[in-house]
C-alpha cells in the first residue's frame, strides 16, 4: 500500500495477526500511514479495514518473507552461541552476526534492515542498528552516519523517528553532509572508520550488544563501480560476517568470490527483492529528505517537540565544511591538502536555511597553519551533539 504525502490512509486489523516490516499490529487499532510505502503481511491470514484513498493498493500472491525468516532464524542461532560462550574464558567467546545488507537503489534494503531488527528485538536482543546510507536519514536527519542500540520493536507509525522512544541510548552520529558517499570518498572512509571504531568499543563493554550484534544499512551506490572500493572498506573496518545481498546476482557472485581474501570470515547470502518494492522518484526521495529534517526538530504528529530558538552572534561559533580543493587551485597545480581538510565559512546569506551539524571540537584560529590544525581534521570526525537551521 502507498500513501501520499498529504493524503492520510488509516490502516486497521480486524482479525487475525499481521505485522508492518517486522512489528505486529495491535487488533482494532487504527494506523495512520501518509508519505509512505507499507507492506503489511501476515502467515496466518488477517483481515484488514483500509480508510482513505492510498495511490496503490494490492495483494501480493508470493513474497521473500520465509526466506528473510530463514535468515533471521540462522542469525539467531549465532546469536545463542555467543551468549552461551560469555561463561567461558575470553579466548573462546563469541560474538553476535555483523549483518551488513547491500543491493541496488530501491531493492528492499532498509525493510529488510527493519524486520531483521524486529525480529531479533521480540526474541529478547538488543542489537545496534547501524546507517552508512547517507542518502535518507533515518535516526536522524539526512547526511548521517549513525550507530543506535535498540531495546524495543520500532514504531509502525513512525518507524526510526520514534528511536528515543525504542533505543537504550543516545545515537552516535557523525555529519557527513552529502548524499552519495562516492562524490566525497576520503570523506566517508574517514567517517565510517570512525564509526567502526565507537561500535568496537560498544561491543567491547555491552554484552547484550556484544551477543546480539548489529545490521548495517548501506547505500546503493555500493553496487556501483565506483562504489566498490567504499563497500570493501565498510565490510573491514566494521568486521562484517555476514553480507546479504538482495536482488543483484553479479554483486553476489563478486562478494562470494573475495570473501576468502578477507582476513576475517564472511558468509555471502543472496535474497530475492520483494515483488512489493516500488522505485521512488526523486519529488518522492525530496519530500522524504524535507519530513526527516522536519521530524528532528518538531517530532512527529504522535510526538510533538519544539525547536529551541536562539540568537548566536557569528563571532562565537565557526562554521566549517570539506573543501571542494580543485575549485581553488591554478591548472596544473597539484593538492598536498587532507580531502577531509574544514574550509572556514564566513557569515553571509549563502548560511540562511542550511542545516548545521553542532560539534565541541575547538577550531583554529583563522591563518593557524600550526600546531592546531590536527584539531582542525578532527572536525570530519567529530560526534555530532546536534543540529540547528539558520
Amino acid at each position: 500500500m502507498e500513501a501520499e504525502f498529504g493524503q492520510p490512509v488509516y490502516l486497521k486489523l480486524t482479525s487475525g495477526t499481521a505485522e508492518v516490516f517486522g512489528t505486529e499490529l495491535a487488533k482494532d487499532t487504527e494506523y495512520e500511514f501518509q508519505g509512505r510505502k507499507v507492506a503489511v503481511f501476515s502467515w496466518t491470514g488477517c483481515t484488514l479495514m483500509v480508510k482513505g484513498t492510498p495511490i496503490t493498493e494490492y495483494t501480493a500472491g508470493e513474497t521473500p518473507m520465509a526466506s528473510y525468516l530463514n535468515a533471521h532464524l540462522a542469525l539467531e542461532l549465532v546469536r545463542a552461541d555467543a551468549h552461551e560462550s560469555q561463561g567461558y574464558d575470553e579466548e573462546h567467546r563469541t560474538e553476535g552476526p555483523r549483518v551488513l545488507i547491500v543491493g541496488p537503489s530501491d531493492s528492499g534494503k532498509t525493510s529488510l534492515t527493519k524486520i531483521l531488527l524486529n525480529y531479533a528485538i521480540k526474541e529478547g536482543r538488543s542489537p545496534l542498528f547501524v546507517d552508512i546510507d547517507p542518502g535518507e536519514g533515518t535516526v536522524t536527519v539526512p547526511g548521517s552516519l549513525s550507530a543506535t542500540p535498540l531495546v524495543r520493536p520500532l514504531d509502525v507509525e513512525d518507524e526510526f523517528s520514534a528511536t528515543p522512544l525504542t533505543s537504550s541510548t543516545a545515537p552516535f552520529v557523525v555529519y557527513h553532509g552529502y548524499p552519495r558517499p562516492g562524490d566525497h570518498g576520503a570523506l566517508y572512509k574517514a567517517q565510517v572508520g570512525r564509526l567502526a571504531e565507537v561500535v568496537e568499543k560498544k561491543v567491547a563493554s555491552d554484552v547484550d550488544v556484544r551477543t546480539s550484534g548489529f545490521i548495517i544499512n548501506s547505500p546503493s551506490q555500493f553496487t556501483e563501480s565506483l562504489g566498490k572500493e567504499l563497500m570493501y572498506h565498510a565490510i573491514r573496518a566494521l568486521r562484517a560476517s555476514v553480507i546479504l545481498v538482495i536482488g543483484d546476482e553479479r554483486l553476489y557472485s563478486e562478494l562470494s568470490r573475495n570473501a576468502s581474501k578477507e582476513s576475517h570470515s564472511v558468509s555471502v547470502v543472496k535474497l530475492a527483492k520483494s515483488g512489493g518494492v516500488v522505485n521512488r522518484d526523486a519529488k518522492f526521495r525530496k519530500q522524504l529528505e524535507h519530513r526527516a529534517v522536519r521530524e528532528y526538530f518538531y517530532g512527529t504528529k504522535r510526538s510533538e517537540i519544539s525547536a529551541y530558538s536562539t540568537p548566536i552572534v557569528f563571532t562565537e561559533m565557526n562554521v566549517r565544511r570539506v573543501g571542494e580543493i580543485a575549485a581553488y587551485l591554478t591548472l596544473g597545480a597539484e593538492s598536498r591538502l587532507s580531502q577531509t581538510r574544514m574550509v572556514r565559512v564566513d557569515p553571509g546569506d549563502a548560511l540562511l536555511n542550511s542545516v548545521l551539524a553542532l560539534t565541541s571540537v575547538e577550531a583554529p584560529p583563522p591563518g593557524d597553519k600550526g600546531e592546531h590544525m590536527e584539531d582542525e581534521d578532527k572536525i570530519a570526525v567529530a560526534a555530532v551533539a546536534g543540529f540547528a537551521v539558520v
